[in-house]
């Protein structure tokens, strides 16, 4: 669940804001007058959002891609190379 504080907070208890981040594991939304400004993550929570991402993308352009016309590896060989392969 995602915790909510605002800048004047985070600035009068940034070591205790930081605490409660990492060792509940949950985001802290920092809130300036009345608005979203930040969120502030676990760095471990941070590092699987960025591979999750990273998963979607290549996983998007594998599906883009499956679809096209397939090249025989001799023949790709054959033509990077400018050899027959053996």
């Amino acid at each position: 669940m995602i915790g909510i504080t605002s800048i004047t907070d985070l600035k009068q208890n940034t070591a205790s804001v930081i605490r409660k981040i990492r060792s509940s594991g949950n985001p802290i939304l920092v809130m300036r007058r009345s608005q979203p400004a930040a969120v502030l993550l676990d760095p471990e929570y941070y590092k699987m959002l960025e591979e999750a991402l990273e998963d979607m993308a290549d996983i998007r352009t594998i599906e883009e891609r499956k679809n096209e016309p397939a090249v025989p590896f001799a023949k790709y060989f054959e033509k990077r190379f400018k050899k027959k392969q053996k």
